[in-house]
């Protein structure tokens, strides 16, 4: 066998075998983004609505809050979500007063321990999705209290 001929050919398929796989890796990755980038934007609105929830003083903003969390719990979020933040919706939505919004008294205290908690559990999520490495923070808030 003539090294000269045969390395060169080895050389060029590794190479090529390199550069198929660098393909196929991107582009998974790049399949993946679309769905990642939604799972990101539906967890910032689900959180957004929870926490208005908690916070909100104005009865409309809150009612409107109330709606956008129950559209975000029963559609496009059960579609990204793991079974951390379902937990977590689940455990929010279960303290969402039931009765009118101008009988109750504003802002719902009662409503921040489990925006947090959902808060951490989208967090959790994105960053496992994302495959980003950040430290533990929950609990430190409730230290502050």
């Amino acid at each position: 066998m003539k090294f000269e001929i045969v390395v060169p050919w080895v050389l060029t398929l590794i190479t090529a075998l390199i550069g198929i796989g660098q393909f196929v890796s991107q582009q998974r990755q790049a399949n993946r983004k679309p769905f990642l980038e939604k799972q990101l934007d539906l967890c910032f609105q689900a959180v957004d609505a929870a926490g208005k929830l908690a916070t909100e003083t104005d009865p409309a903003e809150w009612e409107e809050s109330r709606l956008h969390f129950w559209r975000l719990y029963w559609g496009p979020l059960s579609i990204v979500e793991d079974e951390a933040v379902e937990r977590a919706m689940v455990e929010f939505g279960k303290r969402i007063p039931a009765t009118a919004v101008g009988s109750l008294a504003l802002p719902i205290k009662d409503l921040e321990g489990p925006s947090y908690d959902l808060a951490h559990a989208c967090r959790d999520l994105v960053l496992k999705s994302w495959r980003i490495d950040l430290p533990n923070v929950k609990g430190r808030r409730s230290e502050m209290e």
